[in-house]
C-alpha cells in the first residue's frame, strides 16, 4: 500500500482520527452521506418510553441511532432493570454510554438473526421491546414472532435516502447499512474494479442483488474495523 494511494468513498461520517490513520496507511477516504437520520419527537413516544424505565423489560437495539433517539426521551434517568440485546460495535457502545447499562445485562451479536437466536435460547423472554427506525429490517422481529415471542416495535427515528451521483472512480466504497446501499445504487453504477466493503452480513446481503463487484465483509462492526479490513485487503491484493 505504501507505493500506491487508494481512494475510498465512505457513505457515512467517520472520526477525524480514523481518517488521519487511514491517510498514514496510504488510504484517502472521502465522506458523502447517502441517508439522513432524523429522531422522531412526539409526546406519544415520551409517554410510552418513560414508564418503561421503571420496568423489568427485555429491550432490543440493532442500531446506534435507535439508542440515541430513545435515550433522548429519558430525561437524565436510566433504565436500571433492562435486559438489553443489541448488535456489537457502535450499537453496544451507544448502549453503554447513553443508557449506562451494566455489561452483565447486555447480550450482543454481530447479526440480527443470530441475536434473535440468542434471545430465543434464553427460554425466559416473555416479550421484547424493539426500538428501531422506520426502515428497520424484518429478520429479528419476524423470527421472534414466529417462535412465539411478542415484539412491540417503537419507531424512534426516520431514515430518508439522500442519493448523490458520484462522478469519481474509487478503489473501494464503505457501506454501513442497507439503506445506504439502496440510496447509492438508486443513482450510481460501479466500475468493475471497485471493491464494496460491507459492515456486516445484512449490508452485504443488500449489496448482492445490486452489483457483481467484489464484496468484502468487515471483520467487525465498528468503523475502525471497517478501515482495518480495507487496509488488510489492499495490502494483500
Amino acid at each position: 500500500m505504501q507505493n500506491h494511494r487508494y481512494h475510498i468513498l465512505s457513505t457515512r461520517e467517520l472520526p477525524a482520527d480514523l481518517l488521519l490513520a487511514a491517510t498514514e496507511q496510504g488510504m484517502d477516504i472521502e465522506i458523502r452521506s447517502f441517508i439522513q437520520v432524523t429522531p422522531i419527537v412526539s409526546d406519544t413516544l415520551k409517554e410510552r418510553i418513560q414508564p418503561l424505565l421503571r420496568e423489568h423489560v427485555h429491550v432490543v437495539f440493532t442500531s446506534a441511532n435507535a439508542v440515541h433517539a430513545a435515550a433522548d426521551y429519558m430525561g437524565g434517568s436510566y433504565p436500571a432493570e433492562w435486559q438489553v440485546y443489541c448488535l456489537d460495535g457502535a450499537t453496544r457502545h451507544a448502549v453503554e454510554r447513553r443508557l449506562h447499562t451494566d455489561q452483565r445485562f447486555i447480550t450482543t451479536d454481530t447479526h440480527a438473526k443470530t441475536l434473535a437466536a440468542q434471545i430465543m435460547a434464553k427460554g425466559n423472554v416473555p416479550a421484547v421491546v424493539f426500538f428501531c427506525g422506520n426502515k428497520r429490517r424484518g429478520e429479528l422481529p419476524d423470527l421472534l414472532r414466529q417462535h412465539g415471542i411478542p415484539v412491540e416495535e417503537i419507531v424512534v427515528y426516520d431514515t430518508t435516502e439522500a442519493p448523490v451521483a458520484v462522478e469519481k472512480t474509487y478503489d473501494g466504497i464503505f457501506f454501513f447499512s442497507p439503506s445506504a446501499v439502496s440510496s447509492f445504487f438508486s443513482v450510481n453504477k460501479l466500475p468493475p474494479d471497485t471493491v464494496c466493503f460491507a459492515i456486516g452480513q445484512t449490508t452485504a446481503g443488500a449489496l448482492e442483488p445490486l452489483t457483481n463487484n467484489r464484496i468484502i465483509v468487515s471483520t467487525g462492526t465498528s468503523a475502525q474495523q471497517m478501515v482495518q479490513t480495507a487496509i488488510f485487503y489492499f495490502n494483500n491484493n
